[in-house]
């Protein structure tokens, strides 16, 4: 290998057929634990064996560079053993684009200071979100899911006529196989830290995108689920804020003068990172979501 000028040589490990499934996953979904790794390629009785293969693959360390992946502990702050987040490094990125896929990124280390928690706990709760559908859809045979797309595919291509960007954190689209009915559902991940005016504005983007038919030429459908899922360490709270989330969006649709639209609106509070793969597909066939007009529950895949 010939390493671009400027940049550190690095030594490109032997790797089996699974270390490459492990690194084109990481491609991804971009952060990943061990946990998000076995369950989305072995299984959760495997998380020992999952975590000897990611260290190997890391170099047997943390912020270890020019490795497959680069290993790093979650940024809390507090003593003790925190769980560990993996993602592609250098040499990773280059098996990746030797098997014939399009990798225009790996985490360069320099960035690891600028990764703060609450930015590194909501892209893992779009990966385990992610996955849950994907291990949903794997074990029901009632659905299928045609494609999913992820917010770092999707930012260079989603931004409305203002120029803004219009960037959901994941784009699912499942289809029942009974009648063929299809879902496409616009996944947005809520933590409780947007306010009142910043949340309208999230809503009013994403009506706009849809509204002016930018988001039919991109995903080649009009059909559209724009799905809030909320988190929080207190369950009470997070019951709080899918309602208020709800009367936000309500209040959007009126001075817009669509309250109709209000049918394409789904929000939840039933997302808990630390549960989330125990509750599998009870998050898309449960009545756990609301639409932001009514407070009876119902499925999202309804």
């Amino acid at each position: 290998m010939n390493p671009k000028s400027g940049a550190k040589a690095h030594t490109l490990l032997p790797v089996t057929p699974t270390e490459e499934e492990i690194l084109r996953t990481m491609s991804t979904y971009r952060y990943m634990t061990a946990l998000d790794v076995a369950y989305s390629l072995f299984s959760p009785k495997s998380l020992t064996h999952v975590r000897s293969i990611l260290t190997r693959l890391s170099g047997g360390m943390d912020y270890k560079e020019r490795q497959c992946l680069y290993r790093f502990p979650w940024p809390t702050g507090k003593a003790g053993n925190p769980e560990r987040i993996f993602t592609l490094g250098a040499a990773g990125r280059e098996i990746v684009q030797r098997l014939g896929i399009p990798v225009t990124w790996y985490y360069r280390p320099s960035k690891t200071g600028r990764l703060n928690s609450s930015y590194l706990a909501h892209q893992l709760l779009v990966t385990r979100f992610v996955i849950c559908a994907c291990r949903f859809t794997s074990e029901q045979p009632d659905y299928t899911l045609a494609d999913v797309r992820l917010c770092y595919d999707l930012e260079r291509s989603l931004r409305n006529r203002a120029g803004e960007a219009v960037v959901p954190d994941a784009w699912l689209h499942f289809e029942r196989i009974s009648d063929g009915v299809r879902f496409p559902v616009l996944v947005e991940i809520d933590r409780g830290s947007e306010y009142q005016e910043r949340f309208k504005n999230h809503a009013r983007g994403r009506l706009e995108f849809i509204r002016s038919g930018d988001y039919a030429r991109v995903f080649g459908t009009p059909a559209v689920l724009i799905a809030y899922a909320t988190t929080g360490r207190i369950q009470a709270h997070a019951d709080s804020r899918r309602k208020t989330m709800c009367a936000w969006t309500m209040e959007v649709l009126r001075e817009l003068a669509i309250e109709s639209w209000a049918s394409i609106f789904r929000f939840t509070s039933a997302v808990v990172y630390t549960r989330l793969y125990e509750q599998g597909g009870e998050l898309f066939t449960k009545p756990v979501w609301y639409r932001p007009d009514s407070p009876a529950p119902l499925p999202l895949l309804g």
